[in-house]
């Protein structure tokens, strides 16, 4: 299929205080605009009980350029990149309704075996309907991980809860963002021009797995 454009408009849950189109309503409209795209090529989570495979996000790298307003239409170009042997990038732009690049973004998936609930190696004729288009938003080499410090403090903990759930059966990746503001003091801005998460572990509603914790250096 090559390049999806996904029209959509901003709702009230994707603006902040000051009705700007927040990092928590980019990550939701990029997933829709990404799930738009896999249900149009017959991979999406529709499509589950199918193929027997669903995607799993793994990063995000993200560059805000401009916030528009709450009503705006804004429209976002997406497509695959790469396919690797379990993993695959997609990348994405976002316009103004003048046209206007308002983001761009990054991020890589793994496929998922829906029965064993494995990692599962991209078959061929997934790669073919996707249609590889091989531009690169970001021009510096990303590596999809981030570096953890070695000298690190627990600051926040939290149990996960049924509604934090997703389809996925597990914490829902625009959650983590939402918790994490938890984090910030009160008078620190939480909307950042570039943003970066990497996922290290998913978390599911089971008793030795529901912590959530985040860290800072000492």
């Amino acid at each position: 299929m090559g390049i999806l454009e996904y029209k959509t408009h901003i709702r009230l849950n994707d603006v902040n205080e000051n009705n700007q189109l927040s990092d928590k309503g980019i990550l939701n409209i990029l997933s829709e605009a990404a799930g738009v795209h896999s249900e149009k090529v017959g991979y999406s989570l529709n499509d589950t009980e199918k193929t027997g495979f669903s995607w799993m996000l793994l990063y995000w790298k993200v560059k805000v350029i401009k916030r528009p307003r709450w009503n705006t239409e804004i429209t976002i170009k997406t497509w695959a990149r790469e396919f690797l042997k379990v993993s695959s990038w997609r990348d994405f732009e976002g316009y103004d309704s003048e046209g206007n690049l308002i983001l761009i973004g990054t991020t890589e998936w793994v496929l998922i075996d829906a029965k064993n609930h494995s990692i599962a190696k991209i078959p061929d004729e997934l790669k073919e309907s996707y249609k590889v288009v091989s531009k690169k938003v970001f021009e510096e080499e990303i590596t999809g991980k981030l570096k953890q410090e070695e000298s690190m403090e627990k600051i926040y903990e939290y149990t996960a809860a049924r509604r934090d759930i997703d389809a996925n059966h597990h914490v829902n990746n625009v959650n983590y963002l939402e918790l994490a503001y938890n984090v910030f003091p009160d008078d620190m801005n939480i909307d950042f021009d570039n943003l970066e998460i990497y996922y290290k572990k998913q978390i599911k509603l089971r008793r030795n797995s529901r912590n959530i914790l985040f860290k800072q250096r000492k």
